[in-house]
């Protein structure tokens, strides 16, 4: 069955937060899951995880798929994808984690991308009828390494991940997952010799559900500290300095996760009330994100969706030893854009170009990527001077950057028009291409090795892949689509 949201959903939904519905949409959300969870058995709602065509005792569709897919993130070595499911309609116990081979796509790819007298379909994929250089596959799960997938709570957002530093390619890795619907920091760990996430104290066998002690809720894991902040949003993570950094949409809080490679990662720090509110807006850190990773004096920046502020931030860690702690460094406007105090506002997602010296700000009010000279001032910080602007999309959700061979370009998902931005940076910044990748883009990452963009499709249900090959035929083109749109 096609499961659309109603339209009073639709009309927040401009991007995935539980936050934004109504309260009455939120409780009879609530209660039908109760309901569902009276009239059937725990394994009667689990995300599906079958192979492909799979069936359950109905014969409805029970090979896994992505529903309500979020946050996107790759293995340092781009071999695998990790895909948040959100779970934004409660139609089942759980959110999950998805492990994507890319090996699998470049292999259906190959085929596809040949000349038209010679292109091949993939086994259960046709030609799109619409966009005839896109194919589409139905069961997302031939392209899965359903083994490895595990279960979060419901409404995650982000995946940041962190090298650990051992084991062969793609080695052992732990992932940072922002969950809002506990709301907790759950934390998983890539096994390099088993090949498949581990957050449930065993094996990780049987699609496991990640334990309590995968759950991060409450400061120092201590009774008598305040518990985790709500909407845990967006994440970074630096593996070298062994941190992460989580943002909350709705308080303006910033969480400061410990994170050692041999040890367990605990909340160490948390910042509240870090912004205002312009014009009664709701208070929120939205975007985070490290100048330079892995140097030993890195500055993190955070932005907000309240106020047209950016603040920066340190990771300190005492010198004897112990938790490290956010040191509060400079902050600076977002005053690039505008001409009035506070127009700039509503920052959803900021990105570094090599080296840090230059940053680029995805703004939603007005609706802009902005680009800052960071580089490092003869006083030892950075400028951080708005040097341009490039109009995008409104209800822009997430930016990335990729060179592919022939210099940066910055990919903006545009959640309620179904485009992605393409915006060539040099120069003054312009707009190269807007291309059409499905209902409602909303994070995307790029793969420079591999030559793509892979976008998560919130409101269809889908994975869409992006050629970025320079001079390809198909270059910035969708060329294969994962998932069929609005099921899960």
């Amino acid at each position: 069955m096609i499961r659309r949201m109603p339209p009073s959903i639709q009309a927040t939904a401009s991007h995935p937060s539980r936050s934004n519905l109504p309260l009455m949409v939120r409780a009879v959300a609530f209660l039908a899951l109760l309901m569902v969870a009276c009239t059937a058995s725990a394994a009667d709602v689990l995300p599906p995880n079958g192979e492909p065509g799979a069936t359950d005792k109905d014969g409805n569709d029970a090979s896994a798929r992505f529903f309500w897919p979020t946050g996107l993130a790759l293995t340092p070595d781009q071999s695998l994808l990790f895909v948040a499911n959100a779970n934004s309609d409660l139609r089942y116990n759980s959110g999950a984690i998805d492990v994507v081979d890319l090996d699998v796509i470049d292999a259906a790819l190959a085929g596809w991308l040949k000349p038209a007298a010679e292109r091949t379909l993939a086994t259960d994929c046709s030609q799109d009828t619409d966009f005839t250089e896109t194919m589409v596959c139905k069961f997302e799960a031939a392209f899965m390494r359903r083994e490895a997938s595990v279960r979060i709570g419901s409404f995650a957002t982000s995946i940041a991940v962190q090298d650990l530093g051992t084991g062969g390619p793609p080695g052992d890795l732990r992932l940072i997952v922002p969950v809002r619907g506990d709301p907790s920091i759950t934390w998983m760990e890539w096994s390099a010799a088993q090949h498949r996430l581990v957050c449930d104290g065993g094996d990780g066998a049987g699609f496991p559900q990640c334990d309590d002690d995968h759950r991060l809720t409450r400061i120092r894991n201590d009774s008598t500290l305040p518990g985790l902040s709500e909407e845990p949003w967006d994440v970074y993570v630096d593996s070298t300095n062994q941190y992460a950094m989580v943002t909350h949409l709705t308080t303006g809080t910033v969480t400061l996760v410990d994170s050692p490679r041999s040890g367990t990662p605990v909340i160490a720090d948390v910042q509240y009330n870090l912004f205002g509110s312009t014009n009664g807006l709701v208070l929120g850190a939205t975007s985070v994100v490290g100048r330079n990773p892995g140097s030993t004096d890195d500055i993190v920046y955070v932005a907000s969706r309240s106020e047209d502020r950016v603040q920066t931030f340190s990771v300190v860690r005492p010198p004897k030893g112990g938790l490290p702690y956010l040191g509060l460094g400079n902050y600076f406007f977002l005053d690039a854009v505008g001409n009035q105090v506070g127009s700039s506002i509503d920052a959803r997602g900021m990105v570094f170009g090599a080296g840090g010296d230059r940053m680029y700000t995805l703004n939603r009010d007005p609706p802009s990527l902005q680009f800052y000279d960071t580089s490092m001032s003869p006083s030892g910080v950075p400028y951080n001077v708005g040097i341009g602007s490039v109009d995008v999309c409104r209800d822009g959700s997430r930016v990335a950057i990729a060179n592919s061979g022939d210099g940066d370009r910055l990919y903006v998902s545009c959640f309620s028009t179904s485009e992605l931005y393409v915006i060539d940076p040099r120069g003054g910044g312009q707009v190269e291409d807007v291309i059409t990748v499905g209902h409602g883009p909303y994070d995307v990452v790029a793969s420079p090795t591999r030559k793509r963009l892979y976008v998560t499709n919130y409101l269809e249900h889908s994975l869409a892949v992006v050629d970025i090959a320079p001079g390809s035929p198909t270059r910035n083109r969708v060329v294969l689509r994962l998932g069929k749109p609005n099921q899960p």
